[in-house]
């Protein structure tokens, strides 16, 4: 009887590490959005929190694939869109742990306000219908080069992906592709609110 136990615990292990799924995505950027009269000649340092550069979150889901479980982690991806994004806008950009270690450049400072992804699977006649939205924003701080606040602001963004059919096992590339969707449009949003508005230079 034990050793039926001992089997029956290691096959439901084995069952639940089936049903586990976890994603990423590439990076964006929303640099096409930077306009070329807002280039500003100086220099910038970004601090991306570690909140955000290494996000993981766990997939809310509905009750059809339920006993699944997604995870998607785009952290890495989001940090590296910011610097895609920033690029273009600015003479050079770099990553720093504080104000500190780049004295006379701009200070960026971004953190996670929230992320959202969800999925669920619409019952159809054969199969289910997988669908995904994600939602994320992130928070930014500017401080101009000579230390006085510049904006504080959210950068926002929504995505949507949905498949035609698909089994449970689909879940997580229609995740993937919301989140990748949500990233963008933050960037997009980024390059307008910190750069083409001029918050930056204006007073």
């Amino acid at each position: 009887m034990m050793r039926l136990k001992i089997i029956g615990a290691a096959l439901l292990v084995i069952l639940l590490q089936a049903c586990a799924y976890k994603g990423q995505i590439q990076s964006v950027s929303g640099a096409a959005e930077v306009m070329p009269t807002r280039h500003i000649d100086a220099d910038a340092a970004v601090r991306i929190d570690p909140e955000l550069s290494e996000i993981s979150k766990k997939v809310s889901i509905g009750f059809v694939c339920g006993a699944h479980n997604y995870t998607i982690a785009p952290g890495s991806a989001v940090s590296e869109s910011i610097m895609r994004t920033l690029d273009p806008a600015f003479r050079s950009i770099s990553r720093v742990e504080t104000r500190e270690e780049r004295p006379g450049a701009y200070f960026l400072d971004f953190k996670l306000d929230e992320f959202s992804p969800r999925l669920k699977f619409n019952p159809g006649f054969w199969m289910a219908t997988p669908e995904s939205t994600a939602e994320i924003s992130i928070r930014v701080s500017a401080f101009r080069p000579d230390g006085t606040p510049a904006i504080r602001t959210t950068a926002r963004g929504q995505g949507h992906h949905e498949d035609g059919a698909g089994s449970c096992d689909k879940g997580m590339d229609i995740v993937e592709e919301a989140t990748r969707e949500a990233v963008q449009r933050a960037m997009e949003d980024l390059a307008q609110k910190l750069i083409n508005s001029k918050a930056l230079i204006e007073d």
